[in-house]
């Protein structure tokens, strides 16, 4: 009798979930909500932000420097160290940094890194309708990180960057409008999808 040689992917080694999209779409709300739930280690773009811009101006190239590589070193660690994170990052499909670091570019160098030790890294791409996004801007829980809070600077931001729809150019992403679902019910469909 033959057996059927059925083709199985290799277990990941390690796994890394990233929340991404524009300000005020959830991602610290959800992600948190990830951690609590699986247990993954779970870090924001925000401790490494707020750390930087304490040193430097923000939108400068010491600051998006220093920025970009401490994120990249912890991605490395962390896939080196082989643990489970959820995280968060600011994404725009047309941002461009002062270094001249792409958003785009920037999100493959994360999925390069983290399959490079055998992880697995899949991206959750929230959006949500604008004024939903204009609404959650002014929600106190983002004074605590000195989060954008402004409605009218929110909206140039929506303005300046248009792209902030476009999924990031990387292997399993995942798209989800969360403009009305609850953290709860985010992280109930991206553990189904990823078998977590």
């Amino acid at each position: 009798m033959k057996q059927s040689k059925k083709q199985s992917k290799p277990k990941p080694k390690f796994t890394v979930v990233i929340f991404y999209g524009p300000f005020a779409v959830g991602k610290y709300t959800t992600a948190k909500e990830f951690s609590d739930r699986t247990g993954f280690k779970f870090f924001h773009n925000h401790h490494t932000y707020d750390l930087v811009v304490e040193l430097f101006a923000r939108e400068t190239l010491s600051a998006d420097r220093l920025i970009e590589q401490l994120r990249l070193d912890i991605f490395k660690e962390v896939a080196e160290a082989k643990i489970n994170v959820v995280t968060t990052y600011g994404y725009s499909a047309d941002y461009i940094s002062k270094t001249g670091f792409s958003d785009p570019a920037f999100v493959k160098r994360i999925q390069s890194i983290i399959e490079k030790e055998g992880g697995a890294v899949y991206f959750v791409h929230l959006t949500a309708d604008p004024k939903v996004l204009l609404k959650r801007v002014t929600g106190a829980s983002r004074k605590k990180f000195k989060k954008l809070t402004d409605v009218s600077i929110m909206r140039k931001v929506l303005e300046k960057w248009k792209d902030w729809t476009t999924p990031a150019p990387v292997r399993h992403n995942i798209e989800i409008d969360n403009t009305k679902l609850s953290p709860k019910q985010v992280v109930q469909i991206v553990r189904e999808i990823i078998e977590i």
